[in-house]
């Protein structure tokens, strides 16, 4: 599952949505595009908090039967960043538009935030 984010501002209805793509589906790339890079900075709790419960996630399937390990991949567009001088944290991995054509091709689920 692909999510683009394009806008700085999160709503609760999109929190609860990524939380639930990401309980849902064992793979999900979040994506920071646009004025979206700004997002991390202005929601800190929100993926600080996303970020323990994918850790806890992963910790507990590794004990459980489940053979698949949920995965989230949080990244940004590098070159909006960089336009807009936007700082993310170290967690977040910074993508080129090439890297995005490639996960947008491997994922058959695109859910665009904006």
């Amino acid at each position: 599952m692909l999510i683009t984010i394009s806008t700085p501002n999160l709503s609760t209805e999109y929190k609860q949505l990524i939380e639930a793509t990401f309980e849902q589906s064992t793979s999900t790339y979040v994506v920071f595009v646009g004025d979206g890079v700004y997002a991390p900075a202005l929601n800190t709790a929100f993926f600080e908090q996303l970020a323990n419960t994918v850790k806890s996630t992963v910790e507990s399937t590794t004990k459980g039967t489940a053979k698949d390990k949920p995965t989230l991949n949080l990244s940004f567009l590098s070159t909006d960043a960089d336009t807009r001088g936007a700082n993310l944290p170290e967690h977040f991995n910074p993508i080129s538009h090439k890297e995005l054509a490639a996960i947008s091709a491997k994922n058959q689920h695109w859910i665009p935030l904006s």
